[in-house]
C-alpha cells in the first residue's frame, strides 16, 4: 500500500483544519457564483437558495458517486449545505451591490473551480485510485457544479464555450496535484500549487481572453475571439 495515500498529513483528512477551511471555502464561492447566475435570471430567494446549493454540491456529489466512496459527502457532513444555503442568502440579500461588479460571478466560479478541483484530486487520490482517475475527478469535481448551475440559470456552459481556458484550467491543476503527489511534494505544497495553477490560468483567460483559439476552426471573414462578460 503506497503510504503518501494514507499518511495524516493529507489536507482533507478529518483531523486536518487546513483542508476542511479550504472546502469550506470552495463551497461557498460556488455556493455565490450559483446566487449570482439565479439573480441576473431573476429568480426569487427559493430559485437563489436551490442554484446556490446545487452548484456548490454538484461536483462534489458526481464524485462521491462515480468513485464509490460511501454516502456523497454531504449526507455525513450536512454543513456545507448549510454553507452554501447561507452563502446564497448573504448573496441575495446584497444583490444591489454586488449587481455592481459585472465580473463577480466570473471571479467566483474561477476560485471555487480552482479549490474544488484539489479537493476532487486529493479525495480520489487518498482512495488509491490510478492516476488517470485522479486527473478525471479533479475536472469532473471542478467542472461538474458550474455545469448544473448554467443549465438551470439558461445559459450557455462556460465549460463549453470556444476557447474558454476552463476544463484546461482544470486540468492542468489536476496534473500539477497529481504530478506533486507521485515526486513526494509535501501535500500542502501540493495542494497550494494546483490550486494556484487553475485558478491563475482561468483568471488569465476572464483578464486578457486568452484562450485556445488555434484549436478552433478559423472562419476567414471574421477574427477569433474570446468574450466574457
Amino acid at each position: 500500500m503506497d503510504s503518501k495515500r494514507t499518511s495524516p498529513i493529507m489536507l482533507l483528512s478529518p483531523d486536518n483544519p487546513v483542508g476542511l477551511t479550504l472546502a469550506c471555502i470552495g463551497v461557498a464561492v460556488f455556493a455565490a457564483s450559483g446566487a449570482l447566475a439565479a439573480i441576473r435570471q431573476q429568480m426569487d430567494l427559493i430559485g437563489v437558495l436551490t442554484l446556490a446549493v446545487v452548484t456548490s454540491i454538484g461536483g462534489g456529489t458526481l464524485r462521491d458517486l462515480l468513485i464509490d466512496s460511501g454516502p456523497v459527502f454531504w449526507i455525513h457532513e450536512p454543513f456545507y449545505i448549510w454553507i452554501g444555503a447561507l452563502t446564497g442568502l448573504f448573496v441575495f440579500i446584497w444583490q444591489p451591490t454586488l449587481k455592481n461588479e459585472p465580473k463577480s460571478l466570473l471571479i467566483s466560479d474561477a476560485i471555487g473551480l480552482a479549490l474544488v478541483t484539489w479537493a476532487g484530486c486529493e479525495k480520489t487520490y487518498m482512495m488509491e485510485l490510478p492516476g488517470t482517475a485522479v486527473l478525471l475527478m479533479g475536472v469532473f469535481t471542478g467542472t461538474a457544479g458550474g455545469l448544473i448551475r448554467d443549465i438551470i440559470s439558461n445559459q450557455v456552459p462556460a465549460i463549453l464555450l470556444p476557447g474558454q481556458l476552463y476544463a484546461t484550467a482544470s486540468f492542468m491543476g489536476a496534473v500539477v496535484f497529481l504530478a506533486g503527489m507521485e515526486f513526494g511534494v509535501p501535500d500542502t505544497w501540493t495542494a497550494g500549487l494546483s490550486i494556484a495553477t487553475t485558478l491563475s490560468l482561468r483568471l488569465a483567460a476572464i483578464r486578457w481572453g486568452i484562450s485556445l483559439a488555434f484549436l478552433q476552426k478559423r472562419n476567414p471573414s471574421k477574427p477569433v475571439t474570446c468574450e466574457v462578460e
